[in-house]
């Protein structure tokens, strides 16, 4: 489900997770900072890159994860794109309603454009870390780091749950649409109600016997599980290295040339 399958599948499955979570986090931090339109592509053009190059994730799966949050990333934007302007001023799209005009201005879409490709490099680098990471890896570097440990275990349940909820989900849909429980649109609004009263009851006994079950093994003490013996990250230090390279040549070459 989602990236754990490529997380897992992942060349770098068995890679020091610390070196991917520097990758993910120097990335993301110069990609916010410095505040480029050429970094942000150079950002996702890199991670992209480490992705499919060393993780082994195939370029179409990579590129519709990437779509998926960039459609609602359009959207968020559109009032930054169309704003309302003072006749006389030159847009390039727009229409004149009363006194006011309604359209998109050079800047507004530098603007906008800026702040979609920023939000996509930042994406690209937390896919980096999540689609060559497994969880459990994830949640044993934050443990080191020294993160609150009620937080970590809340991450490790509800990241469980997830999938049990997922499964719940669709074997109860698979029942219902077996019975033609989708056929119409009352069946749709009946079914999709008994649907989630479902999953919500299902959820319920499972969070409780998964209590009892903690409880009866001591679960006031923290949930740990085996460390792996991971390979060396090395060459992951180093792409990280060359990738904030590129960033800042990426960055003193637009001021560059805009100064």
């Amino acid at each position: 489900m989602g990236t754990d399958r490529y997380a897992y599948a992942s060349r770098l499955a068995h890679v020091s997770p610390q070196s991917k979570l520097l990758v993910m986090a120097v990335t993301t931090v110069l990609c916010l900072c410095l505040d480029c339109i050429s970094v942000s592509v150079v950002t996702i053009l890199a991670m992209g890159a480490a992705t499919v190059c060393l993780g082994g994730v195939r370029l179409r799966e990579f590129r519709r994860m990437l779509l998926v949050p960039a459609g609602f990333m359009i959207l968020a934007t559109l009032t930054i794109f169309i704003g309302r302007y003072d006749p006389g001023t030159e847009m390039l799209v727009g229409i004149s309603l009363g006194t006011h005009g309604y359209g998109v201005t050079a800047a507004s879409a530098v603007q906008g454009i800026s702040i979609c490709l920023r939000a996509l490099g930042v994406v690209a680098s937390m896919y980096f870390l999540a689609m060559n990471t497994p969880m459990t890896d994830i949640t044993g570097v934050l443990r080191q780091l020294h993160v609150p440990e009620l937080l970590v275990e809340l991450m490790e349940l509800i990241y469980r749950f997830i999938f049990v909820l997922y499964e719940t989900m669709h074997r109860i849909h698979t029942a219902q649409t077996s019975r033609l429980g989708y056929d119409g649109l009352v069946n749709v609004y009946h079914s999709t109600g008994t649907l989630a009263a479902m999953l919500f009851v299902r959820a319920w006994q499972k969070s409780d016997r998964v209590y009892a079950a903690l409880e009866s093994r001591g679960g006031g003490q923290s949930v740990r599980t085996l460390a792996e013996e991971y390979e060396s990250g090395r060459a992951v230090y180093l792409m990280c290295a060359a990738a904030a390279a590129l960033q800042f040549a990426a960055f003193c070459m637009e001021r560059g040339l805009a100064a």
